[in-house]
């Protein structure tokens, strides 16, 4: 990558100056008016942020909520301030909470996906595309007989979706380990939707997996961002940024990269890097969580390694919900026989006796059938009992 050692140094100029952040978005969403035309959705407390742009010839929807009330509320912001229809629904990372609200818009609006996302929908197993079906039941109709690739269109590399005379600019940063996140560029108002790479205050949630791509990626990503020289950037997740908060996501990490190689360098195993690894210099950022899966990752690709790949085991599950957070997106469970289970509800999980996982409440009874991984159980069935 060019300049990296003189982005190194300006990480450290950085780190000496920077205030303490504010980190997380308020307790409600925000519809903001960000050029002519142009809007971000900002999610709550950093839920995933999406954008708006409004023409003479339609609406493009940038992502679509975190799940069915937030979509809902998209929606409804969008019909305060035109009377167009959604046109076209634009996905940047294929993630649950990103792409959960498609099937609110589309049929009929066209959705537009990267080649590599398109290739994981196509291969969607038949519970996958039950849970699209009904995840909005006042589309249950239009739904019924609808696969979610019946209204897609797919680009490789780049893109310009011309729409009431305003340019929307989809672009791909090549790379063996992205996973298909792109951004989209407003050339004529110089607003930028950032995608996956763009982060405010928030540590990145990279995994050994690759399954978000890869750091070195990402440092390509925003390097190709920045060239732009956007006027104002909604990232994936947490507050609107600008030009140099894209600088600051540089300067994370290459600090976090250096600081695994260091630890490399003593003979460290990959177990005490996950464990020693921290970020102190950005205190009050979101999801320090993430340190370890972080660690673990950058500890990959220094070696010159491809993906982790781990054995996934489907299980099931009977019993009682005993904590819920994020709105049913984290569940602790105790199951019949007494064992604690933590259960992680995706917008891609199928869910039977709730409208959605917002819904979710300590006490309930219920069966799950999930997937086993390494970092987490991923809930793909579950039937909340009467």
């Amino acid at each position: 990558m060019k300049k990296s050692s003189a982005l190194l140094c300006s990480a450290v100029v950085f780190l000496l100056l920077a205030p303490e952040a504010r980190a997380i978005t308020g307790d409600k969403p925000e519809f903001k008016k960000l050029a002519d035309d142009v809007y971000a959705y900002v999610g709550k407390v950093n839920d995933a942020n999406a954008m708006v742009v409004v023409t003479t010839q339609g609406v493009v929807v940038v992502d679509t909520g975190n799940n069915q009330p937030e979509t809902r509320n998209i929606l409804k912001h969008i019909q305060a301030v035109t009377r167009q229809p959604v046109r076209y629904v634009v996905i940047t990372q294929n993630h649950g909470d990103h792409i959960g609200g498609t099937p609110l818009f589309s049929p009929p609006a066209t959705v537009i996906l990267h080649e590599r996302v398109a290739k994981d929908w196509s291969a969607w197993k038949s519970y996958q595309v039950n849970t699209w079906r009904k995840r909005f039941p006042e589309r249950a109709e239009a739904l019924k007989d609808f696969h979610p690739m019946d209204a897609t269109v797919t680009f490789s590399d780049r893109m310009t979706l011309r729409l009431g005379g305003k340019d929307i600019e989809l672009l791909y940063v090549g790379d063996p380990y992205n996973p298909g996140d792109i951004a989209v560029w407003l050339p004529q108002s110089g607003v930028l939707h950032g995608g996956f790479a763009a982060y405010k205050e928030r540590h990145p949630d990279i995994r050994p997996d690759y399954s978000h791509g890869t750091t070195w990626g990402m440092l390509k990503q925003l390097e190709a961002l920045i060239a732009l020289k956007p006027k104002a950037v909604i990232p994936s997740h947490g507050p609107v940024m600008n030009l140099g908060d894209l600088q600051v996501m540089i300067d994370y990490l290459l600090l976090a990269r250096q600081r695994v190689r260091g630890m490399m360098d003593k003979g460290m195993t990959v177990e005490a890097v996950r464990k020693q690894f921290h970020m102190n210099e950005y205190k009050g950022w979101d999801r320090e969580a993430h340190f370890p899966v972080i660690a673990a990752t950058i500890f990959r690709e220094l070696r010159g390694e491809g993906p982790e790949i781990f054995p996934v085991t489907e299980k099931t599950v009977r019993g009682k919900i005993a904590k819920v957070e994020e709105e049913g997106r984290y569940l602790t469970i105790v199951g019949d026989g007494g064992k604690q289970l933590s259960l992680r509800i995706s917008n891609a999980t199928d869910i039977e006796g709730v409208p959605d996982r917002s819904q979710l409440k300590v006490g309930m009874k219920f069966s799950a059938l999930y997937e086993e991984q390494k970092e987490r159980n991923e809930t793909l069935q579950m039937k909340v009992e009467p």
